[in-house]
C-alpha cells in the first residue's frame, strides 16, 4: 500500500479471540464443589499443559488455552474421596471457554474390632479379607494391638463380606462371613468376637541358697514374688503373686508365647534378671515353671585417717577409703559424709577422687547459721576428679558462719561401686585450740534398697600439741 502525504490512510486489523479452559470439581450426590483436588492437564498428541489444584469454589481457570483437545486425569483425590483416575477429554474452541465437569463421590470407611469372647479385650494378629458385592477381594487386613482394624476412605457405598482368613494364637477360626453396608461417605463399625483356646502358667518361687538374714535354706518356698505376663505383642496380659507356697497362677490364657518378667522379688533376695518364655500349646495345659531367687547381701564402708597430731594454725588433711556399695544389688540415694569437728577445725577445699561407674553427682554443705543443705557443686562427673574451694570467702559465709557438714548425693548406685582415686578433705586449725585437746572427725556413708538404710561410718581422733619446740609429728597413724 502507497501512503500519500497529503492522504489519510486506515488499516483495519481483525483478532479472533482465544478461547479458554474450566475445570469444576463437585460432589456427585450434594454438587457440592470440591477443593483440593489435583489435575493433570495435557494436549492429545501428549504435550503437558501443566498440573493444577481447585481453588476454594471447586475450580481450575485455564483463560489462555489454545483451541485444540485436552485431557484431564484427577492426580489427587480431595480428603475422604476416592481417587477418579478416568481420564476425560474436552474440545477448546476459539472465542468461547470450554467447562469440565467432574463429579466425585466421597468414599466410605469400615471399622473391624477383634475381642476376645470372655475378656472383651482386642485381640493381636488377625487377619481378614474384605470382599466386594460381587466377591471381588478388596483388600487383606491384619488386626492390630488394640484388635482393630480400620479401613479408611478407601471404599465405594454398597454390600461387602468380611472373612476371618488366620486366627490369631490361641483363638478358635472363626469361619462364618459376615456382611456389611457401607454408606456413602461414613464408616460402618463391626464388632467380631472370637473364642480362645486356654491354658495356664504356674510359678514355683524358691530360695536358691541358705539366706543369712532370714535363717531360711536353699528351696525354701518364697512368698511375695510379683511376676508380669507379656503376650507375644509385648501387651501386659497378667500379673500374679507368690503366696506362702511359693507358688503364683496365672489367670486362662490363650493359647500361644508369653514371657515372664520378676518386678518384685522377696524380701532380702535379688530380683531374677532374667525374663522366662513359655508356650501355652494345647487346651487346658498348665505349664509349671521354677524360679530361683539368690539371697541378698547388703552392705556399705568407708575408712578415713588423718593427722594423728596438730599444732594450732596447721593445715590437716583428711584421707578417705573404701567408700563403696558391697552389696549384690544396687543402692538408691547412695551418699558420703564428712561431718567435721568445728571445734577445732575449718575446711578450705576438697578434693573428690574418682569413682568406679559414670555418674553425675552433687556436693552439698550446711552450716552453723543455716541447717538447710546449700550446694557446693552440681552435676559433678564420677570420672574426673575435681578440687573445690570450700573457704569461708568462696563459699560467701558470714564472719561467725562456718560449714558443718559436707554430702555428696550419688543416687542410685550399682552393685560393686567404689571410689578409685582416694578423695580428701583439707581443714585448718584454729589458733585457739588448747594443749592436748582431742578433736574427733566423723564419716558415715549409706544408700537405701527396699527402702531400708544399709549404713556404714568411721572416725578420726586428732591431739594437737602446743607449746614448746616443735615436736616431729607423724603425718598419719600408720
Amino acid at each position: 500500500m502507497r501512503v500519500n502525504a497529503t492522504d489519510t490512510q486506515t488499516i483495519t486489523v481483525y483478532n479472533t479471540r482465544i478461547g479458554g479452559l474450566t475445570i469444576i470439581k463437585k460432589d456427585e450426590e450434594t454438587g457440592a464443589r470440591i477443593k483440593g483436588v489435583e489435575f493433570e492437564v495435557r494436549k492429545l498428541n501428549g504435550e503437558i499443559i501443566g498440573t493444577y489444584t481447585t481453588d476454594a469454589r471447586g475450580a481450575i481457570n485455564l483463560p489462555q488455552a489454545e483451541k485444540g483437545w485436552y485431557q484431564v486425569v484427577e492426580l489427587k483425590a480431595a480428603k475422604g474421596y476416592k481417587l477418579d483416575d478416568t481420564p476425560h477429554q474436552i474440545e477448546v474452541k476459539d472465542g468461547g471457554t470450554a467447562t469440565l465437569e467432574i463429579t466425585n463421590r466421597q468414599s466410605g470407611s469400615a471399622l473391624i474390632h477383634k475381642i476376645d469372647s470372655v475378656t472383651g479385650k482386642g485381640i493381636y494378629g488377625v487377619k481378614f479379607l474384605l470382599s466386594d458385592a460381587k466377591g471381588n477381594p478388596v483388600g487383606t487386613y491384619e488386626s492390630d494391638n488394640e484388635g482393630y482394624v480400620y479401613i479408611d476412605k478407601e471404599l465405594a457405598d454398597g454390600r461387602y463380606t468380611i472373612r476371618e482368613i488366620e486366627c490369631a494364637d490361641g483363638y478358635i477360626l472363626d469361619t462364618q462371613p459376615k456382611t456389611i453396608y457401607v454408606e456413602y461417605g461414613g464408616c460402618t463399625t463391626i464388632t467380631w468376637k472370637n473364642t480362645a483356646i486356654t491354658g495356664q502358667i504356674q510359678v514355683w518361687k524358691k530360695s536358691a541358697d541358705d539366706n543369712a538374714i532370714n535363717g531360711f535354706p536353699a528351696g525354701t518356698p518364697l512368698e511375695g514374688a510379683v511376676f508380669e505376663i507379656y503376650d507375644k505383642a509385648n501387651r501386659l496380659v497378667d500379673t500374679i503373686k507368690s503366696d506362702s507356697r511359693g507358688l503364683a497362677v496365672s489367670k486362662q490364657l490363650p493359647l500361644g508365647r508369653y514371657t515372664l518378667k520378676e518386678v518384685t522379688s522377696p524380701a532380702y533376695y535379688s530380683p531374677a534378671s532374667e525374663t522366662v518364655t513359655v508356650y501355652l500349646e494345647h487346651e487346658g495345659q498348665i505349664v509349671q515353671i521354677e524360679v530361683l531367687n539368690k539371697s541378698v547381701y547388703t552392705h556399705v564402708s568407708v575408712s578415713k585417717s588423718g593427722y594423728t597430731q596438730v599444732v594450732p594454725g596447721q593445715s590437716i588433711r583428711y584421707t578417705f577409703k573404701e567408700i563403696g556399695n558391697n552389696s549384690t544389688v544396687p543402692l538408691d540415694n547412695f551418699f558420703w559424709r564428712d561431718t567435721l569437728p568445728t571445734d577445732a577445725v575449718r575446711l578450705d577445699k576438697i578434693i573428690t577422687g574418682t569413682w568406679s561407674a559414670k555418674l553425675t553427682y552433687k556436693a552439698v554443705f550446711r552450716t552453723n547459721v543455716n541447717g538447710e543443705y546449700r550446694t557446693l557443686a552440681d552435676n559433678l562427673d564420677t570420672q574426673r576428679s575435681y578440687t573445690l574451694d570450700a573457704s569461708p570467702a568462696a563459699l560467701g559465709l558470714a564472719s561467725n558462719e562456718y560449714v558443718t557438714e559436707v554430702m555428696f548425693l550419688f543416687g542410685r548406685v550399682p552393685a560393686g561401686f567404689k571410689q578409685m582415686q582416694t578423695p580428701y578433705i583439707y581443714c585448718n586449725v584454729l589458733s585457739s585450740v588448747a594443749h592436748e585437746y582431742r578433736f574427733a572427725n566423723k564419716t558415715d556413708v549409706g544408700g537405701t534398697w527396699q527402702g531400708q538404710w544399709i549404713m556404714a561410718n568411721d572416725r578420726w581422733v586428732t591431739i594437737v600439741y602446743r607449746g614448746g619446740p616443735t615436736p616431729t609429728l607423724p603425718r598419719t597413724g600408720y
